[in-house]
């Protein structure tokens, strides 16, 4: 539960970091491109997952639809999530009854 705290405190440090830069780059002179997941995704793996145009499943349009937004929602998602999941809660005992 504590390597998936400190990775899902890493994705969100992590998006933080890339939305200050998309930020960056659209307040910048030149034309805005940001990054979107497609991009990341290529250089995190060295190729994008093949998204077929013909014949798609509900599937392949959710994944094109991931695909396309920024990269900073897509890993600040998984990393709130991966937080929430790998919480530390507290043991939940039964009340004791002593007579």
């Amino acid at each position: 539960m504590l390597f998936g705290r400190v990775t899902g405190w890493l994705l969100v440090g992590l998006a933080v970091i890339m939305a200050s830069a998309d930020a960056v780059m659209a307040l910048g002179p030149a034309d805005y491109v940001g990054l979107i997941t497609a991009d990341f995704v290529l250089l995190l793996a060295g190729h994008t997952p093949d998204t077929a145009e013909t014949g798609r499943s509900l599937f392949d349009t959710v994944q094109a639809m991931v695909l396309d937004l920024p990269a900073w929602v897509v890993v600040g998602t998984m990393g709130v999530t991966l937080s929430i999941v790998c919480r530390h809660r507290p043991r939940w005992r039964r009340p004791v009854f002593r007579r």
